[in-house]
C-alpha cells in the first residue's frame, strides 16, 4: 500500500485423498464470485498457487482475494493483486526463504500484474482476530517478500476478506475469522488516519512526486475512510467516492469531483495538486464522525 506504510496454465488439482482441502483453479473460483477479471490476472494467480504450495506443502491452509479484486471494483490499469494467505503453523525460517524466492521468481514472469502482489502469510491463531505488534510475512507492490509488523488496517482488510474475500482454496473465510464489529472497523480507520495525517505532514516524501493517479488514490483512500468512520463499514472506491460527492462540504466536494480526472494519468507529476491533496487528508483525519444518516 502506497504512501504511510506503502505459468502453468492448468493449475494442479489436489484430490481430497491427498490434501483435504481442494486447489481450485482461478477461472472457476471467478465464476464462483462472479467477477470478470482480464486474462493476464488469471493466468498471474494461476501461476502463483502453486508456488505457494511449492513453498509451504500441507502448511498452506487457504488463500484468499481481497482489496479490489473482492470489493469489485477492479481496474485493470491501477490496480494491484491483493490476496491473503493463511498457513495452519506460521512460517518457519526456512519456508520464508523459499517464499522469498518464489515471489522473486514470480516477480519477473512476463506478466503486467508480475510485480504487483500484495498479500500476507499469516497463521490460523492469528488470522482469527488482529494482534498488535506482530510480525509475518509480507509482500508489497513492486517490494520483495520480507517480515513486517501489522498495523490496524489489518483490522479492516480482516472484515474484508470476511465478509467479501473470494475464496481460491480453503474454507469459507468466516470460519477463520472472528466477526468485527463496526465500533472495530471505526477505532481502526481512526487510528490509520493518525498515520496518513503524520504523512501528509511530511512534504519532501518521495511519494509526494508520483503521478497523478497516486493522488487520486489517496484522495480515493480519504473517502474510504470518511465512510467508514461514519458508516461503520467498508465499501468499495466507487461508492465511497459517490457517498463523498454526495456527502461532503465544499472545498472538498470539488477536490474528489477533479480527483476523478486524475485516475488513470500515471505518468504527469503534477506538484500544483500536492498541497490540495495535503489539506484533503489534514482535513479527513480530523473530522468523519456522524450518526450513519447520510450512508441510508
Amino acid at each position: 500500500m502506497p504512501s504511510p506504510s506503502s505459468a502453468d496454465r492448468h493449475t494442479r488439482r489436489l484430490s481430497s485423498d491427498s490434501h483435504p482441502r481442494r486447489l481450485s483453479h482461478p477461472d472457476s473460483a471467478f465464476q464462483t464470485a462472479h467477477v470478470k477479471l482480464p486474462q493476464e490476472v488469471i493466468d498471474m494467480l494461476t501461476a502463483v498457487l502453486p508456488s505457494m504450495h511449492e513453498a509451504l506443502g500441507d502448511n498452506l491452509m487457504g488463500v484468499y482475494l481481497r482489496g479490489s479484486l473482492a470489493m469489485g471494483d477492479f481496474d485493470p490499469v491501477t490496480s494491484d493483486l491483493d490476496f491473503f494467505a493463511v498457513t495452519e503453523r506460521p512460517v518457519s525460517e526456512a519456508a520464508f526463504t523459499v517464499l522469498v524466492a518464489v515471489h522473486a521468481r514470480l516477480d519477473v514472469l512476463p506478466n503486467h500484474y508480475a510485480g504487483q502482489l500484495e498479500g500476507p502469510y499469516i497463521d490460523r491463531s492469528a488470522a482469527r482476530r488482529f494482534r498488535p505488534g506482530e510480525r509475518y510475512p509480507t509482500i508489497g507492490r513492486g517490494e520483495a517478500l520480507a517480515w513486517h509488523e501489522h498495523g490496524y488496517n489489518w483490522v479492516l482488510e480482516r472484515w474484508m476478506v470476511r465478509e467479501h474475500g473470494i475464496t481460491v482454496l480453503g474454507p469459507n473465510p468466516k470460519t477463520l475469522i472472528d466477526p468485527v464489529a463496526s465500533n472495530e472497523l471505526r477505532t481502526a480507520a481512526r487510528l490509520r488516519m493518525r498515520d496518513w495525517d503524520a504523512w501528509a505532514n511530511r512534504p519532501d516524501d518521495p511519494e509526494w512526486l508520483l503521478p497523478r493517479n497516486h493522488k487520486a488514490y489517496v484522495v480515493e483512500t480519504m473517502c474510504r475512510a470518511l465512510y467508514t468512520l461514519v458508516c461503520g463499514e467498508l465499501a468499495s472506491k466507487p461508492r465511497a467516492v459517490a457517498w463523498a460527492l454526495d456527502t461532503l462540504p465544499e472545498p472538498w466536494r470539488s477536490t474528489v469531483e477533479r480527483s476523478q480526472t486524475w485516475h488513470t494519468d500515471t505518468e504527469t507529476v503534477d506538484p500544483s495538486i500536492v498541497p490540495e491533496v495535503m489539506r484533503f487528508v489534514h482535513w479527513s483525519a480530523s473530522h468523519g464522525e456522524g450518526d450513519g444518516d447520510s450512508c441510508r
